[in-house]
């Protein structure tokens, strides 16, 4: 059984009851068989731990942003997309982009997020991907019973914004399938709709600093997405090229050929 699971021996509160049913019945529609084939039971409990440890996320939240420190900005996500970084901190510093970031500190309002770090030039929306993955990888890490969920609410909120979910989920990091293998392994059933299957494309981090130059057309020939002059991803064209499979962000240059400026790749 799965390590997410407590004793059967703890019992539900009649309104934590009704609570666990209405999620089993929006998660399992009728006459459906959950994918992993989890028994009622099994669903009864995972769902009962998830509402008993509501208030044990929201804690944990709390401890994590006043831990957080003064770094803010670019420093803050260097910080925090930095390999050498230990788990609790970086959680403690992603929660805290995830604030500075997301409009009230939500995931779902991705499509607010606009603007670079200068001079550096890293695209903040990027950068706002980066808070959300890089939150939720420090949380998997951690030995704290809220952890998962305040991971799984994360990126649940994510879901929110269809061009978040489209850009940062289906077509994800190759680290998503592993973070869905350690979130389901933690947190048991996934909600409502489930994870979106990802198209495993490049490494975290998704932003990187504006580095070197592109002519419109190499970029589109390797299939980059553009980016407008505030780091937004477009369909059209724009002055940054994002090339995902390689992790570089480039400026992009006019140009009728398909020379590429790439000093240094």
């Amino acid at each position: 059984m799965n390590k997410w699971r407590k004793s059967k021996s703890q019992g539900l509160t009649p309104r934590l009851w009704v609570l666990v049913c209405v999620a089993m019945l929006l998660v399992i529609p009728a006459g459906a068989v959950p994918a992993e084939a989890w028994t009622w039971e099994e669903l009864v409990e995972v769902y009962g731990e998830k509402a008993e440890l509501q208030p044990e996320a929201k804690a944990l939240r709390g401890e994590l942003l006043s831990e957080a420190g003064e770094l803010e900005g670019v420093a803050l996500w260097k910080k925090v997309v930095d390999p050498k970084t230990p788990a609790r901190q970086r959680a403690a510093g992603g929660l805290k982009l995830v604030e500075e970031l997301f409009p009230a500190g939500n995931p779902g309002r991705w499509d607010e997020v606009s603007g670079l770090w200068y001079p550096s030039m890293v695209p903040k929306p990027l950068a706002a991907f980066d808070a959300v993955y890089y939150t939720v990888i420090g949380l998997l890490e951690l030995d704290d019973a809220g952890a998962p969920w305040l991971a799984q609410q994360l990126l649940v909120n994510l879901k929110g914004s269809s061009r978040a979910a489209h850009l940062a989920l289906r077509e994800a990091p190759v680290e998503y399938e592993t973070i869905l293998t350690r979130l389901k392994a933690a947190a048991g059933p996934p909600p409502v709709g489930g994870w979106p299957a990802g198209n495993l494309t490049g490494n975290l981090p998704f932003a990187r600093p504006v580095r070197f130059s592109v002519s419109e057309g190499y970029a589109m020939m390797k299939g980059m997405i553009f980016l407008n002059k505030s780091g937004v991803p477009v369909s059209g064209m724009g002055p940054f090229a994002w090339d995902r499979e390689k992790g570089r962000i480039y400026r992009v240059i006019s140009r009728d050929d398909d020379v590429s400026w790439t000093w240094g790749s």
